[in-house]
């Protein structure tokens, strides 16, 4: 019975070898997630003794996957500056060299990040973030994605960029410092994938590919080479996804995918441990993931996106346009300027849409439109003016390379009232109150990926009440925020 099992092995994988087919072991999978996922790496965070054992630990896999250093290295120290901290952070990099002398000098960056949320102490305890699918299974995939191609290198057009990033949990840094510092030409990346997550294919009932759609032959990688290596696709799409290592590949232009099984794990909680796994699920995607690096490497056209130029690509991987949603709510009240009183002050709101225009690293325009209600408490009743606001404003903002910065900002709005009411009247804008108002916006604020949130002032400069108004007073409006925002 064993020798028929041992040639039914040996026959299985004659089979799969002479079919082209990639066949990565489950258990090979497996051991990695161990190592990486042990409570003696203490959950690999960001700048750690044992986030530099994890970095070490891929890059002696990575050399004997067969993968060449890239530049003479497997670890691509970096530094990141979190207030008067300098973190060291370690990418782990290695390359296989492509074949065809027109396309060998082009790049397939294959991500995995390697970083975790490290531990805490609880009730006198070490507890140990782990992070097993995330991301030692994403980790561990590329290992064996890297090991396969490295066997077939002879038939790669393009070159295969491996890149274990650290510091992704902490804002994207491994990266983002990928990109900036041209660890590998950007303009001479065509396409990205980021492995985060892939864990639990069986659970999630099938394989995420986020940004798939922006390569030409998506609909034969997602259908036909899927099938072959029984993998369902759940979700194809065209964007970029920003939460992950993705984000600063394609924020500036270059085609990224997001290889993902789902939040079935438990996703940034200590029970993410390497016995939940599903193995035989990774062995999937790692097949069929090599099985697309492949094609691709040797398609004549991956993508028909624009082609970026070297200079598109040197600057901040910031997004330079950006839209968003904005709800704000605070308190307003009437200023008499001429008079030592302050009106009393009723809720105030503004929700509406803004953009977002980054100038340079440090300065950001941000125009708006909003629907605002605001007023203040009268001896009549309360006074409130339905109005369209549009505040403009430039923002001071700290370094645009951290996961959250801070900023200050400044400006001036201009408000057209449509409608309101003093009490159970209706505001007579024909000829007492004024239809226009300007004024003057300052604030702090934070930024943290996609959120913005803060505290915003708005002071009338004009006067509420019309020229012609008999007491020769003037009024104006001032309120306070509470900012939230969402871009896209």
């Amino acid at each position: 019975m064993l020798k028929k099992t041992i040639l039914l092995t040996i026959v299985t994988a004659m089979a799969l070898q002479l079919s082209g087919q990639f066949n990565s072991e489950a258990s090979t999978l497996k051991k990695h997630v161990n190592i990486l996922a042990s409570d003696s790496l203490l959950g690999r965070g960001f700048g750690t003794p044992q986030g530099y054992l994890a970095a070490q630990y891929i890059a002696s896999q990575f050399k004997a996957a067969g993968i060449d250093p890239l530049n003479g290295a497997y670890l691509h120290p970096f530094n990141h500056r979190e207030g008067i901290l300098n973190i060291p952070g370690n990418n782990v990099v290695g390359i296989i060299p492509g074949n065809n002398p027109e396309l060998k000098d082009e790049y397939i960056v294959l991500g995995a990040h390697f970083d975790h949320l490290g531990w805490k102490i609880s009730d006198e305890d070490t507890v140990v973030y782990n992070g097993a699918d995330d991301n030692a299974s994403g980790t561990a995939a590329i290992i064996e994605i890297g090991r396969m191609l490295a066997a077939r290198q002879g038939s790669l057009g393009r070159s295969i960029v491996f890149v274990a990033f650290d510091g992704e949990e902490s804002g994207l840094i491994g990266s983002t410092h990928f990109v900036k510092n041209s660890t590998v030409p950007p303009h001479k990346i065509k396409l990205m994938f980021s492995l985060d997550m892939v864990g639990m294919y069986k659970a999630r009932g099938g394989l995420d590919l986020g940004g798939i759609k922006m390569l030409n032959d998506y609909e034969q990688l997602t259908i036909t080479l899927a099938s072959d290596y029984g993998i369902t696709v759940k979700k194809a799409n065209k964007s970029v996804e920003q939460r992950t290592d993705t984000a600063p590949f394609g924020n500036i232009g270059i085609p990224a995918v997001h290889v993902y099984t789902g939040l079935e794990s438990p996703y940034h909680e200590p029970g993410d441990e390497a016995s939940y796994l599903d193995y035989e699920g990774m062995a999937r995607v790692t097949n069929y993931i090599s099985a697309v690096t492949s094609q691709l490497a040797s398609a004549e056209i991956i993508s028909d996106l624009p082609v970026l130029g070297e200079d598109q690509v040197t600057g901040s991987t910031t997004k330079t346009f950006r839209t968003g949603t904005r709800v704000n709510v605070g308190t307003s009240h009437f200023n008499y300027r001429n008079e030592p009183i302050l009106g009393k002050s009723i809720i105030a709101t503004q929700v509406g849409f803004f953009a977002n225009i980054q100038a340079s690293r440090h300065l950001m325009i941000q125009p708006e439109l909003l629907y605002e209600t605001k007023g203040s408490q009268t001896f009549d009743g309360n006074f409130r003016t339905h109005s369209f606001t549009a505040p403009l404003n430039l923002l001071l903002a700290t370094s645009d390379d951290q996961f959250a910065r801070a900023y200050f900002q400044f400006g001036g709005y201009y408000s057209y009232h449509f409608g309101g009411r003093i009490g159970s009247d209706k505001i007579d804008f024909e000829n007492i109150y004024n239809r226009h108002e300007f004024g003057i916006t300052y604030g702090v604020g934070m930024e943290v990926m996609n959120l913005q949130i803060g505290l915003y002032f708005q002071n009338g400069l004009s006067n509420l009440l019309q020229d012609s108004n008999p007491a020769d007073l003037h009024i104006t409006h001032k309120n306070i925020y509470f900012m939230m925002g969402f871009m896209f």
